[in-house]
């Protein structure tokens, strides 16, 4: 009788269950239902019902919506937040487009110590780099210190804090490093082989970057898009400490609701809020055919 015989009669062999490849998922998925799904369910709930104060009424309404809905006020802040996120989203592309791209020119070893200094600030605390922003734009600031030392002005400045220029500029520093991130993870993959045979054909450079790399790097743009648009749309810190009453975004006004003991008025603006940033994401991939870059069916 064989080694290999002698083992099976002496151990059976268990065969994996149908709901063996579910067990290894299911702490991921309680965690996802408990601190995701679970809150969710409670704030839609709270927007569809009467809530005075701590007192629920199960009667359905859509009252929460339609106040917001049709509050010029609330509306253009929801306006003027998404106007902004693309701001940001824009100036941190700008920016962050050609660094990457620089970085992937360079040898391996400096590469990995200048991404270390781009993820440098992740090693500080968020609050920390706001407010030192605070005292570089404030009025007894950095700047205003340095202009008023060389005589350029006679007292200082106050349009560069408390609104939305503000809250701009310090965003943009804030995101930066997510989008150099994922541009450079793009750019890194790039076929350069395939710039050089455009400009070969004759293309010229503006038009090799516009239809030969930016389609090749659409992934990266998108991530982008991803990591800096949909964070500022829910950006409540930096508005509420550098933007003042000018500067206030819609995710103030969502936790001036809650304060206020609105549960069902704010839960219907998160979720307004959540249906735009869905439509928006919808629209950008469809309108880039990014579901032929990754591979997504119609």
């Amino acid at each position: 009788m064989s080694m290999s015989h002698t083992l099976t009669l002496g151990h059976r062999v268990q065969r994996p269950g149908p709901l063996s490849p579910f067990i290894g998922i299911l702490p991921l998925t309680a965690l996802d239902l408990v601190l995701f799904v679970l809150p969710m369910i409670v704030m839609g709930l709270a927007s569809i019902l009467v809530i005075h104060e701590f007192h629920v009424t199960p009667q359905l309404t859509a009252d929460n919506y339609l106040f917001f809905l049709k509050n010029p006020l609330y509306l253009n802040i929801l306006i003027k937040t998404v106007l902004l996120a693309a701001a940001v989203t824009a100036l941190c592309l700008i920016i962050s487009y050609p660094f990457a791209y620089f970085l992937t020119k360079l040898p391996r070893s400096i590469q990995s110590t200048m991404l270390v200094l781009v993820i440098l600030p992740f090693w500080t605390s968020y609050l920390l780099r706001v407010y030192a922003w605070m005292t570089i734009l404030g009025e007894r600031g950095l700047i205003n210190r340095a202009l008023l030392a060389t005589g350029l002005l006679d007292e200082p400045v106050r349009f560069l804090l408390y609104n939305n220029f503000s809250v701009v500029i310090v965003s943009v520093y804030l995101y930066i490093p997510y989008c150099t991130l994922a541009l450079y993870t793009s750019l890194e993959r790039l076929d350069t082989s395939l710039l050089a045979a455009a400009m070969d054909l004759g293309a010229r450079p503006w038009r090799v970057f516009v239809h030969v790399m930016v389609p090749l790097t659409l992934p990266g743009i998108f991530t982008s898009f991803i990591f800096v648009f949909i964070p500022m749309l829910g950006e409540y810190v930096t508005p509420t400490l550098v933007g003042g009453a000018q500067g206030m975004l819609i995710v103030n006004v969502v936790v001036s609701q809650f304060q206020a003991l609105r549960f069902g008025v704010g839960s219907a603006m998160v979720f307004v809020i959540a249906a735009l940033t869905m439509c928006l994401i919808l629209a950008l991939r469809r309108a880039a055919r990014l579901e032929e870059i990754f591979g997504g069916g119609r």
